[in-house]
């Protein structure tokens, strides 16, 4: 019997943990392989790269970013072959099988952490008896509980990360890595709260496979951890061995619970992790406490706020924060409450996210009881609820674009620095709520656009302000590149003057030797631009060191 897994990541650098364990668990036994795909790429093209292989059985891990073209797969597979069986797996699918069953063009659904199940399932094929597992759906019977695999069997396999056919393109995806399974919080909107209590791999299969990865040549390691510094021990021997065995060109990425750290062990931190190794994802979500308490997430804002900006004065850990708009009880200007709150908190990263009602979870089931309308197809977001219109949903959506634009891409330092430290001081959400509807109706796109677009748009909103940010947003500008940039984001000097008046500053002998300068590195590597009160700001950039230098030249 001929087996594939396949998937479809959300982007190239994704990989899929999923398929890697149930390969290493079940390719001993049966004539197995798998493959991956982004949600890009044709459907067709690869039904039919999978079907001229004659596959006897195709698993699909199905998740909430490629709900469609999963369903396209499995009915594609199933035109071009009546008798291939097809499996599905994966978050999407485990806590509401029969929907599967009943409206796609499957076999099966396996519900869980199946590396187990799924090979119990495929020796009930090969043996072609009647299929009857707990945790396998199909037409003949639901099974609604999901399984958990066993972590001290799993550990006997062969590593899922060191396959040898990651080797080649290692370095340019991410490895994702899981110390622990299971999430000890119950919150209404997620699927991990279904699953109880939280289990550990042995600490010399973590570090043995850590050891591999960081030996290896992969840039980027992502834990899949729901809380990683949950167990206080477990967590601290992970961060001295990561401390200890850190390389150039790695970085790490968690989920952390910050409530959780206490001051001994952000100051551990701050002294002891290099600059970019750590990145710390820290869900939020509200500040709102009936809030919190409706979707059952517990949370000590004071506590929380505080131990980030501690961990922000370290300035060695990037932090990036997650918001849901939509909660519970949670209207507009309780949201514009709840950014600010966070948003003061300056983390190099805010995460505005939307509350997705998820095929399983409590809050989903409890729909009508907070009037939300949402999306029937995945991924399945609020469309309105009793506590926000969907006129005020868009509102945000439309803040949350110049979000990722303005801020969370790190290209505008300087100018939201002096913007909020000045006219929108703790008035953030105000700011990208104003900056989104003059974005808005002014059709900035959300896609497609060049750098100095940006720019532009952003000082021409800023003019309709009276707010004159013009040598921050040159400095921002300049920032993004390494070497002099063929345009500006507005035309203060002509391109003709602007070679004349470099020449010129070129053929000042005196002022070269007092900065150690040559008529080359004016004439090629500098960028010019007028001062307010006259003369010349000079952008100067050193091609090997990436390095800038600023003069004034009167």
């Amino acid at each position: 019997m001929k087996v594939h897994l396949t998937t479809f990541n959300a982007k190239y650098i994704h990989t899929s943990m999923a398929l890697r364990w149930l390969y290493v668990v079940n390719e001993g036994r049966f004539d197995l392989s798998f493959s991956e795909y982004t949600i890009k790429e044709s459907v067709s093209v690869i039904a039919d790269n999978i079907a001229t292989e004659g596959y006897d059985v195709v698993g699909i891990s199905v998740s909430i970013w490629n709900v469609a073209q999963s369903r396209e797969l499995a009915g594609t597979l199933k035109k071009q072959n009546p008798n291939i069986t097809i499996i599905l797996g994966g978050p999407e699918v485990s806590y509401e099988p029969r929907f599967f069953i009943d409206n796609w063009d499957i076999d099966y659904v396996v519900s869980g952490e199946g590396e187990f199940v799924f090979g119990q399932l495929l020796d009930a094929l090969q043996k072609g008896g009647e299929v009857n597992l707990e945790s396998v759906s199909s037409k003949s019977g639901i099974s609604d509980k999901p399984a958990q695999a066993d972590i001290n069997e799993l550990i006997k396999y062969p590593s899922p990360y060191q396959l040898v056919s990651d080797n080649s393109e290692r370095k340019n995806r991410m490895a994702y890595f899981e110390t622990s399974r299971g999430c000890p919080f119950s919150c209404q909107y997620c699927l991990s709260s279904l699953e109880k209590g939280v289990r550990y791999f042995p600490h010399k299969y973590v570090m043995d496979n850590l050891s591999y990865l960081i030996n290896s040549d992969v840039k980027q390691i992502k834990f899949l951890d729901r809380t990683f510094n949950l167990n206080k021990k477990h967590t601290s021997a992970l961060f001295d061995f990561l401390i200890d065995n850190h390389r150039p060109n790695l970085s790490c990425q968690f989920e952390i619970y910050a409530d959780l750290m206490n001051d001994e062990s952000i100051k551990y931190l701050n002294t002891n992790v290099p600059r970019d190794y750590f990145r710390f994802e820290i869900g939020i979500q509200s500040t709102h406490e009936p809030t919190n308490i409706a979707v059952q997430r517990r949370q000590d804002f004071p506590l929380l706020s505080g131990n980030i900006e501690k961990l922000m004065k370290g300035d060695v850990i990037d932090l990036h924060l997650d918001l849901i708009a939509g909660l519970p009880f949670e209207t507009f200007d309780r949201f514009r409450k709840s950014f600010n709150d966070v948003f003061r908190l300056r983390a190099k990263e805010v995460q505005l996210g939307f509350l997705k009602l998820l095929r399983g979870t409590n809050l989903r089931r409890d729909a009508d009881v907070y009037g939300y309308v949402y999306d029937e197809e995945a991924p399945y977001e609020i469309i309105s609820g009793n506590d926000i219109s969907s006129e005020e949903l868009d509102r945000i959506r439309d803040a949350e674009d110049v979000l990722e634009k303005f801020w969370n891409s790190g290209r505008f330092a300087a100018t939201m620095n002096f913007l909020f430290d000045g006219v929108y001081y703790d008035r953030y959400f105000e700011f990208f709520d104003e900056l989104g509807q003059y974005s808005k109706a002014n059709n900035l796109p959300r896609m497609g656009y060049q750098l100095e677009d940006l720019f532009r748009f952003l000082n021409q909103f800023l003019e309709t302000k009276g707010i004159d940010a013009s040598e921050m947003l040159r400095d921002d500008y300049y920032s993004n590149f390494n070497i002099r940039p063929t345009g500006y984001w507005t035309e203060d000097i002509c391109k003709t003057e602007r070679k004349k008046l470099l020449y010129a500053i070129g053929q000042d002998n005196d002022y070269l030797r007092k900065h150690n300068l040559t008529r080359k590195i004016i004439e090629k590597q500098t960028a010019i631009n007028p001062l307010k009160g006259g003369g010349y700001m000079l952008t100067i950039f050193f091609e090997n060191k990436k390095e800038k230098k600023q003069l004034e030249y009167v």
